[in-house]
């Protein structure tokens, strides 16, 4: 199976060819297996990963090696597995921020994590976009006001864009009470002009090559306002307050 004209019945057959070499490979040790990403979302495209999440009892140096094992396995593993193996231990520490993506456009494929963590609060949903827009505003500044060859070191931001997309569902739900999965749903949401800017330039990534080499600076600019007026919007949010309290 090539990436090039991939069906979502062939991502589907790989997903139950995986799960079930995982409940051989860990029997009862395995509690929990999902989908997400783009695929999951039905919004894929032929460089798209498979992602999944996967979740044990207990992690060890042979587990990994048996985990490994079944991940080459695979059909085309090397171009199609991605995702996130952790213990149940690792999970209940895991920043709760980051524990959004097991609650919104995950696809559970097996068990359940009853009892072992919580839903997100809105603290946690604030400080994921927080932790987001931070991280991309010291990317983006980093890149402005340090030499770099911008035509080159412009296209090491997909996923800084991508994570923007991620803030903006979060967004949406606290001011909304909405989960908005795709990036064509969500534009025609989104109000400001910068918030789709960021999606747009998320969603057509690829075809954007030859636009991003010619004016590196209007996609590091947009990177670098968009993710320091998100954090102004932030502060300015009802539920800021509660998050610093906490």
């Amino acid at each position: 199976m090539g990436r090039a004209g991939l069906k979502k019945s062939e991502v589907n057959q790989w997903l139950a060819d995986f799960l079930k070499r995982l409940r051989k490979g860990f029997g009862k040790r395995l509690i929990f297996v999902a989908h997400q990403g783009s695929w999951a979302r039905g919004e894929a495209t032929p460089e798209s990963d498979i992602d999944t999440l996967v979740i044990l009892d207990r992690i060890d140096s042979h587990t990994l090696d048996v985990f490994r094992g079944i991940i080459s396995s695979m059909p085309k593993a090397k171009n199609r597995a991605s995702g996130m193996l952790l213990s149940v231990p690792e999970l209940r520490v895991w920043p709760r921020f980051d524990l959004i993506q097991f609650f919104y456009g995950c696809k559970t494929l097996y068990g359940n994590l009853d009892g072992i963590i919580q839903k997100p609060t809105t603290a946690d949903l604030i400080e994921s976009i927080r932790v987001i827009a931070s991280v991309n505003l010291h990317y983006a500044r980093h890149y402005l006001l340090y030499p770099h060859k911008l035509s080159k070191v412009v296209h090491n931001l997909q996923y800084p864009f991508k994570t923007c997309f991620y803030a903006l569902q979060v967004w949406i739900l606290l001011k909304a009470n909405k989960y908005v999965e795709k990036k064509g749903e969500i534009l025609k949401t989104l109000k400001g002009a910068d918030d789709k800017r960021v999606v747009l330039v998320a969603r057509d990534w690829k075809k954007l090559e030859a636009d991003r080499t010619k004016r590196p600076l209007w996609y590091i600019n947009l990177l670098e306002r968009w993710s320091r007026n998100m954090l102004l919007r932030l502060k300015t949010y009802g539920g800021y307050g509660e998050h610093k309290r906490r």
